[in-house]
């Protein structure tokens, strides 16, 4: 309110001093040739009829006035509180999204620490799983080589028991009597039975 009335205050001296101004340079013009008196008298009436009119004007003019300026003021101010109110909602939303963004890389930093440790614990596991198998392959490797040692032991050994079998029946029927055979022969069914 002291806006308006300030401003009113000086729409009138701003009023007042191009009245004078008027005034002065009207006086400057009639003061050139006509007689004394019709100068008084035209200042006069110049003096009145601004008063009129700045009776008018603060009478019916001055509400209507002071409702535009009043009337602008409040625009004004409506349009600074909605560009306040705008401004606020801007940096709300600002701060959601960097808090949003903040979460999101936290988000994603545990989803990278995560698959990191699955890609670590994957890893072992299939490098223990390899392990095992170079385990079990060389274990199966072993027990084949170790199969085949054996099988080669028993056929050289019956290739030997055989040789040895075909050189005995051929040198001892010529050395051993029936005798000794026989010996032999109940010798080797006692070594049997006992087995």
């Amino acid at each position: 309110m002291n806006i308006h009335h300030a401003l009113l205050r000086r729409g009138g001296i701003l009023l007042g001093g191009l009245a004078g101004v008027h005034l002065s340079t009207v006086l400057g013009w009639t003061a050139e040739g006509e007689a004394s008196w019709r100068a008084t008298y035209d200042l006069v009436m110049m003096w009145v009829n601004f008063g009129i009119l700045a009776f008018l004007l603060v009478k019916y003019a001055r509400a209507p006035l002071l409702n535009l300026l009043k009337g602008e003021a409040e625009k004004t101010a409506a349009g600074l509180q909605q560009a306040q109110a705008g401004k606020e909602q801007a940096d709300q939303k600002v701060a959601e999204t960097m808090q949003a963004l903040e979460t999101a890389r936290e988000r994603l930093q545990h989803i990278q620490e995560k698959i990191i440790a699955q890609g670590a614990r994957q890893r072992q596991q299939i490098i223990d799983s390899a392990r095992q198998e170079s385990r079990l392959l060389l274990e199966r490797t072993r027990h084949k080589i170790d199969a085949q040692i054996a099988e080669a032991h028993l056929r050289i050994r019956s290739e030997l028991i055989d040789r040895a079998v075909a050189v005995a029946l051929e040198r001892l029927p010529a050395e051993i009597t029936a005798e000794e055979q026989l010996r032999l022969v109940d010798r080797f069914v006692r070594d049997t039975r006992s087995t």
